[in-house]
């Protein structure tokens, strides 16, 4: 780790560039599918938009964290950045070619979408190599509140600049945002941990040695795996489980449907708050509980829609409730998981190591939402809810009985 005095303006800076990038890719993803939809006219070429324009990441994920652990991670965030910039002016540029212009915006979606996966990466390692250890946790809950603030109030301007102005005036402000992240971020000053890159590159063994590292070390192993099970149970809430309670099964309003998902980043937004102030509580301690909480609390949520039927007002109002404190536990599990992943994966792998976990989210996640709805149209939501979060309860069981249930604490 290096020490630098001005740690506190290096990490502003860095989290003001990430926000402003953050806030770019929301502001875009809620625009997208608005102008495919308007100017294909189908929901099919949609489908095929999103998915074509995602898989190539996926792909290459596994791959990006090579690049990022031999290269200065400033350097990689800065000129993705300013990658993002020359791609939105040629957005911008061809947006008068209608004929092509679907094309060219899948294309560069494809682009945008691998920039976006490497800087994600990048940041994280760049922010183990210029935050102290013992404020990794804390900074990680700033970070975290900064992301969701994004994630609430970016497709709120960008679904309205669009209905305003269009689709060209948003791939102007996104020039705008990546440019300005790009000059905060080129404002750190930090001396890069030097790595020792005599070795010549060799894309399958580097890889390899990723996948190795993680198989031999038993703690990251634990949580890595601990991290896909999570994925995979409660991955399908929003897309599957929520709705089918709440629109399907109590016909509450699309409208109203989307203040559940607010609420729940209300909640993470409060954690982020109180993990940046709190000084007493070790939450890497507790983390198993907080999980243990979270699932208890999906459980509440699936039993009560049972017990509840069809009291339609009083369900909501719970069901809102239950929302902010599942986001709230949600932070307090990702924030030290995260940091605890930064702390004890050397930096010569944590690239690697961060590319396998965002790869292995991006399966884990969709599989999730592919076997809770196939659950649920058996069983119904509410059930599949009750039942997911047992296999997380198990799971914890497991692991706490086999007596290593605890973190190595900072």
């Amino acid at each position: 780790m290096v020490e630098d005095i001005n740690f506190k303006k290096n990490i502003v800076l860095l989290i003001m560039g990430r926000l402003t990038s953050k806030f770019g890719v929301a502001f875009y993803l809620i625009v997208l599918p608005l102008f495919i939809l308007k100017s294909s006219g189908s929901l099919a070429w949609s489908g095929i938009f999103f998915t074509l324009s995602s898989l190539p990441a996926i792909i290459v994920t596994p791959f990006l964290g090579i690049i990022v652990d031999r290269i200065n991670k400033k350097n990689i965030i800065v000129i993705c950045d300013l990658l993002a910039v020359i791609l939105y002016i040629i957005l911008l540029i061809a947006y008068n070619y209608k004929d092509f212009f679907l094309w060219i915006l899948l294309f560069v979606t494809i682009l945008l979408n691998v920039i976006n996966n490497i800087f994600e990466i990048a940041s994280k390692v760049l922010f183990t190599e210029i935050v102290p250890i013992d404020s990794i946790e804390r900074y990680n809950g700033v970070k975290s509140f900064g992301d969701n603030a994004a994630s609430i109030i970016a497709p709120v301007i960008g679904a309205l600049l669009y209905g305003l102005w269009g689709f060209k005036i948003i791939l102007l402000i996104m020039v705008f945002l990546y440019f300005i992240s790009a000059v905060l971020e080129y404002l750190i000053k930090y001396n890069s941990i030097e790595l020792d890159m005599s070795a010549k590159l060799n894309w399958f063994n580097d890889f390899i040695q990723g996948i190795h590292f993680v198989w031999n070390n038993k703690d990251i192993l634990k949580f890595f795996i601990l991290v896909m099970a999570l994925n995979f149970f409660v991955g399908g809430s929003e897309e599957i489980m929520n709705p089918g309670i709440l629109i399907q099964k109590y016909e509450i309003s699309d409208l109203l449907f989307g203040f559940t998902s607010t609420t729940a980043i209300i909640g993470t937004i409060i954690a982020g708050i109180f993990i940046f102030k709190n000084q007493k509580i070790k939450l890497q301690k507790y983390m198993y509980y907080f999980i243990v909480i979270n699932s208890i609390l999906m459980i509440m949520t699936g039993s009560l829609s049972i017990l509840l039927y069809p009291m339609k007002t009083v369900y909501f109002c719970l069901f809102l409730t239950i929302q902010l404190l599942i986001g709230f536990f949600t932070t307090c599990v990702n924030v030290p998981l995260n940091s605890y992943f930064q702390i004890y994966t050397p930096l010569k792998f944590q690239g690697r190591f961060f590319a396998l976990l965002a790869f292995s989210a991006s399966l884990f996640v969709p599989l999730g939402i592919l076997y809770s709805g196939f659950i649920s149209s058996i069983i119904g939501p509410d059930v599949t809810y009750i039942v997911n979060n047992m296999f997380i309860i198990f799971i914890i069981f497991l692991i706490i009985r086999k007596g290593n249930n605890k973190f190595i604490l900072i």
